[in-house]
């Protein structure tokens, strides 16, 4: 008798024990499934790269009000036009510079890239610009493009501005230092410069004046001067100071 009951005990305890690894087997596959998932989903929208940079922004609405709005306004023929991502958006270019017989045109948009640029060049050209500075391409770099990806649609902008706009004068600027010290970008200088000489090569391939701003801004590290900035990305009124003078 008492072999029976040690045997139903024994029996018992087995039985939990295997429906315990089972259930922590399944637990196991299901989390696995549940990273894998997530890890197809976070790719699928540009990597993690991107999927932190959208968990700190809101652009995606904000863009689309942006490039409504400009396409809202009433065409300023002979304008003169600041075209670029947020670096460009940030500075009041009017009261900055201050001309007294044209407008300037601020077609900045935060978050932007040379796709986006590439596809709103319509609303931009029918203003028939006197002039055009571009910058574009940091946030390229910081969703994990490279320089040989970027450069060719890059050079598709200067094409087109060239080819619908033949009278506007282009101005090609380089992209902005980083300072990393400060904050983590997502990019380096590094990459930066390797950018920045490609948009000098294109600006000798179509005889178009290049703006060396990188180099006027950095400090004695190499870095985006903490003179200039506040979150070692983007310039403070003392930045912009320079750029006017280097575009003046």
């Amino acid at each position: 008798m008492l072999a029976i009951v040690e045997t139903q005990h024994f029996i018992t305890a087995y039985y939990h024990s295997t429906m315990r690894k089972n259930i922590l087997v399944i637990s196991l596959l299901l989390n696995v499934l549940l990273g894998a998932g997530l890890l197809l989903v976070v790719d699928r929208l540009g990597g993690w790269t991107y999927a932190l940079f959208r968990l700190q922004h809101d652009e995606a609405g904000l863009y689309h009000h942006r490039t409504q709005l400009f396409e809202m306004m009433h065409a300023s023929p002979g304008a003169v036009v600041f075209l670029g991502d947020s670096h460009t958006e940030q500075c009041e270019w009017q009261e900055l510079l201050r001309p007294d017989s044209f407008a300037i045109l601020n077609r900045g948009i935060v978050g932007d890239h040379v796709q986006g640029v590439l596809d709103r060049l319509e609303e931009v050209l029918r203003h028939k610009p006197r002039r055009i500075y571009l910058m574009i391409g940091i946030n390229d770099l910081i969703f994990r493009k490279k320089p040989e990806v970027i450069l060719p649609v890059y050079r598709e902008i200067v094409a087109r501005i060239r080819s619908q706009s033949p009278n506007s004068e282009l101005f090609l600027q380089s992209v902005l230092p980083v300072n990393n010290q400060i904050k983590k970008i997502g990019t380096d200088n590094d990459e930066i410069r390797a950018l920045n000489t490609g948009i000098a090569a294109l600006a000798r391939d179509y005889a178009l004046p290049y703006i060396d701003l990188f180099s006027n801004l950095l400090d004695a590290n190499g870095n985006l001067d903490p003179r200039f900035t506040e979150d070692g990305i983007h310039l403070n009124g003392v930045g912009y100071a320079v750029w006017k003078q280097k575009i003046e």
